[in-house]
């Protein structure tokens, strides 16, 4: 588990808080593990070679 402190402007917090009421969540914590599942991301080295990221 890992946790992130993430900093809304207050439209962000604005469409949060209205995911978190729509769809009946406890908390804007749950809203935006759900909201997050609607995204991909692709992790990738920024400052390594791609040679060195996969060596062992």
């Amino acid at each position: 588990m890992a946790k992130i402190l993430v900093n809304l402007s207050k439209e962000e917090d604005k469409i949060v808080e209205m995911y978190k009421i729509v769809h009946d969540l406890n908390s804007k914590q749950d809203a935006i593990k759900e909201m997050v599942k609607f995204f991909e991301a692709d992790v990738k080295p920024k400052n390594l070679k791609k040679e060195e990221y996969f060596k062992w």
